[in-house]
């Protein structure tokens, strides 16, 4: 089975749940992947169903790198800044790791393909190397 995250042209939906300071929060996400021949995009958000809702919007500008199993991107994020990371592709899965411009903010976040349509995202954040959140969520493609 070949990856469809990244590398289809797609609209995902995402369910799950987000953990912070010991609660545990429904979430829900969709992300649109829009693949070019030099670069693609991931645009998308994740609301934590909080009261009001907080919304995370991320962009991100993906690219291939020197290595075949390994793409580079960079995001935005209104709240942590200018992020870049990798997407290194293992087996059935593809894992992230990132760290903000200023070296504040860093992550890593799983997404383990159960079909071709479905994968099982998990992820963790941290502020100065403490643990500030972390989520899993269950990836749906819509065709």
């Amino acid at each position: 089975m070949q990856h469809t995250y990244f590398f289809q042209t797609l609209h995902w939906s995402a369910e799950g749940t987000y953990f912070e300071n010991g609660r545990s929060i429904p979430l829900i996400g969709e992300v649109d992947i829009v693949r070019e021949e030099a670069e693609w995009t991931l645009g998308g958000f994740m609301e934590i169903k909080t009261e009001p809702p907080v919304r995370f919007q991320n962009c991100y500008q993906i690219h291939r790198s020197d290595e075949e199993t390994t793409l580079e991107w960079e995001s935005f994020n209104p709240a942590l800044g200018t992020l870049r990371g990798t997407f290194e592709i293992i087996g059935d899965s593809i894992i992230s790791f990132y760290t903000s411009e200023d070296g504040v903010y860093s992550g890593t976040e799983t997404l383990t393909q159960q079909n071709e349509a479905t994968y099982y995202n998990v992820g963790v954040s941290f502020h100065n190397g403490k643990k500030m959140s972390s989520w899993t969520a269950l990836l749906k493609a819509k065709k």
